[in-house]
């Protein structure tokens, strides 16, 4: 017999908002503050209200490693994708999810990659998330004539050398990585971006909020 499920709860409290609280004590103290305890004090609501959304603790971190591969790689997929006329514009497509903390959320990922160290099934997510954005660059090279084996060298050294300055903390500016964006893209794109190219994505960067 399937389990009746809890009246639904009288407060605005949305699964989003588990959800926002969840992600945020993930990021801030760890997996081990995800409990449902401590968000719903957080939220102000009963523990009971959780369970019109998730049916338990593990729900809510598989919904919240979801959450975390739906934005982070389907971003980098999806830009690599995009069409393009020439492998610079291509990467400066995703080039965006760099510049824009609304395409790629890294205290998120870096929250993921610290759970992962110590849970087996996140850390088979996380090598199944880093092969397939790797796997998104390399096919965005191979699509302008990129053999294989370079394609995914090329592929390997453009993701690692970003992820790798996140873990270093490094800060760049916008205006510090404009300046530098020609160098950039020679050396992940092996090519020239034209002038347009480069005021396209000046353009997109001097957009973003904040």
């Amino acid at each position: 017999m399937t389990p009746r499920r809890p009246p639904a709860p009288r407060t605005r409290v949305t699964r989003d908002d588990w959800l926002r609280v969840a992600r945020d004590a993930l990021v801030n103290e760890g997996v081990d503050q995800v409990k449902v305890a401590v968000l719903a004090q957080r939220l102000q609501v009963a523990r009971s209200s959780f369970y019109w959304y998730f049916t338990d603790r593990d729900h809510l971190a598989a919904a919240l490693l979801d959450q975390w591969e739906a934005h982070n790689t389907s971003a980098i997929q999806e830009r690599a994708s995009r069409p393009a006329t020439t492998i610079t514009e291509a990467t400066l497509h995703v080039f965006e999810c760099w510049a824009d903390p609304r395409l790629f959320d890294v205290p998120l990922e870096f929250a993921v990659r610290d759970w992962a160290r110590r849970d087996e099934a996140v850390r088979a997510r996380l090598a199944a998330a880093d092969e397939g954005r790797i796997d998104a660059l390399a096919a965005m090279h191979r699509r302008f004539g990129f053999g294989r084996k370079e394609a995914l060298v090329r592929a390997r050294v453009q993701y690692h050398s970003q992820i790798g300055l996140y873990a270093l903390g490094v800060q760049e500016t916008h205006a510090e990585r404009l300046r530098l964006l020609p160098l950039y893209l020679r050396v992940f794109a092996g090519a020239e971006a034209s002038r347009e190219e480069l005021r396209e994505f000046e353009r997109f960067v001097r957009s973003i909020p904040g």
